[in-house]
């Protein structure tokens, strides 16, 4: 599962880019969620489902599921990106496992912080550095330093998103993934249905690319994303922000695109680094 993860999640920055030519971040961010949370909504019913009465206090949960996994850190990727190039964005987004053994250290049973598994983390950093290009990191700091707090703060949301998914009360996969996106649905609206409606003509091609997004790093990838943290746990779960970037690699050789020994290189250590944080 983390395997598709990786290649749903990787796979979604080629359909962003043509999407939001078209429909501002807000808007996209609402159409995305909200087509994605009917969709899940829809198959958990048909599985036999119930979505829990109003006034149950795991939608409190699915609130900051929603919150901290959707709407904010969708919302400050998209504004950080406006000053920010893709790579330096993908090396901060790629601090997320690093805030999330941290945090889960206190917080969830058997996830403890050892020198093993920090030093893996630390190993698989470096990778990512490497694959997206040591140059980025020559923009740390100067005047884009708001956005690229911005996009720190959508990688810590992501850890508490994986921590908030291991420690929910205990609710199908299904079920929780259809509440995470309901909640963030309702938390985007406000925004969200102000820029759709200064919207004017979107191709088909941009709907068809919001339509994948809906289904399969949205919706698909909600059920899955509860799974894994709960059966495997956040630290785990973390691990996808170092393999996305080398999805995102191998679609570039798919359609054409040729890559170089240090993406080789950074390709071997990111698998290191995981192999250690996983070794018992």
């Amino acid at each position: 599962m983390l395997g598709i993860l990786t290649v749903l999640w990787g796979s979604a920055y080629a359909f962003i880019k043509h999407a939001v030519d078209y429909l501002p971040p807000a808007a996209l961010i609402l159409v995305r969620i909200s087509g994605a949370a009917v969709l899940l909504t829809a198959w958990a019913v048909l599985r036999g489902r119930r979505m829990p009465a109003i006034n149950d206090k795991r939608w409190l949960w699915f609130a900051g599921l929603g919150l901290f996994g959707n709407t904010l850190p969708f919302f400050l990727i998209s504004w950080g990106q406006q000053t920010l190039d893709s790579a330096l964005t993908g090396i901060l987004v790629a601090v997320m496992p690093l805030i999330t053994i941290a945090l889960a250290h206190p917080l969830v049973p058997g996830e403890r912080m050892t020198l093993q598994k920090s030093l893996g983390f630390l190993i698989g950093f470096v990778g990512v550095i490497i694959l997206l290009g040591p140059a980025a990191l020559e923009g740390l700091g100067g005047p884009t330093l708001v956005s690229q707090l911005a996009v720190l703060g959508a990688a810590a949301c992501y850890s508490i998103n994986a921590i908030l998914a291991r420690l929910l009360p205990e609710t199908s996969p299904s079920v929780s993934g259809a509440g995470m996106l309901i909640m963030a649905s309702i938390l985007a609206l406000p925004f969200g249905l102000y820029e759709l409606m200064q919207v004017e003509v979107v191709p088909v091609s941009a709907w068809g690319a919001v339509a994948w997004l809906a289904i399969a790093p949205t919706a698909i990838a909600s059920v899955m994303l509860m799974h894994v943290a709960r059966t495997a746990g956040p630290g785990f779960l973390a691990i996808v922000n170092y393999l996305t970037p080398i999805a995102a690699v191998i679609t570039g050789v798919i359609i054409g695109e040729t890559i170089g020994w240090s993406v080789l290189l950074a390709l071997a250590i990111i698998l290191s680094g995981v192999w250690l944080s996983r070794r018992n």
